[in-house]
This record gives structure tokens, sequence and C-alpha cells, in this order.
């Protein structure tokens, strides 16, 4: 083989790697686009869930290459039920300390907040 072959065979052997990890980013973008389809706080949290799975395994790389286990972890993460839980967790722990949402324990805000009445108060003054 003359350098002229060798050098053509190495770049068709790289353009060959290329377009397959092209399509393999391809079929792991067809996979997880039902947790990129979800929209809102329902979305963000399929994400979120989506890229812990995927940090805590060890072996990451096993679960992108077979497409099976790749399903299962984004059927898990963008499942509606599990996602309104989630949801209602977050928000029940935001309202959980009285007072004004957003202010920690009610420690400001308006003077009823800071008594700790919760959402119920300014409904008759």
């Amino acid at each position: 083989m003359s350098t002229a072959q060798k050098e053509a065979s190495k770049a068709t052997s790289k353009k060959i790697a290329k377009l397959k990890d092209e399509k393999l980013m391809q079929d792991i973008g067809k996979t997880v686009s039902p947790v990129l389809e979800k929209k809102g706080i329902k979305g963000e949290i399929a994400t979120m869930q989506l890229e812990d799975a995927l940090l805590r395994t060890k072996d990451s790389e096993k679960i992108f290459k077979d497409k099976n286990k790749l399903k299962k972890v984004v059927a898990a993460a963008a499942d509606d039920k599990q996602l309104a839980k989630s949801e209602q967790k977050m928000s029940r722990d935001l309202l959980r300390g009285g007072g004004r949402a957003m202010y920690k324990s009610g420690t400001r805000g308006c003077k009823l907040a800071m008594k700790g009445k919760g959402r119920a108060y300014g409904k008759n003054s």
C-alpha cells in the first residue's frame, strides 16, 4: 500500500467513526425525547431526575450504549404520576415554614406573616 492509500483509508475510517457517533447521538436524542417534550415545571423536574439517574450510576456509558436500559431510565423520569408527586412535594416544602412564601419562616413581610398565620391571612381585612 502506498502512503496515499494509507492516508485515504485513515480518512475514510475517521468519517465512518464520525457517522457512527452522529447516528448514536440521533438515537439517544430520539430515546430521550419524552423527557425533553415535557413543558413547564414537570419538564424541569423530569430533566433533573434524568440527569441525577445518569450521574449516580457508575457505568453510565453502558446505559447510553444499551437502548433498552436508556429507555427504562427515560420512562421512569418521564412518568406523569411520579412527576406529579414530585411537584407536590416541592410545593409543600416551599410553603412549609408558614408566613409568606419565599421568606424564611415568616421573618420578614407583613405583621401577620411574622406571626405565622400562613396563606389564609388577610382575607377579611
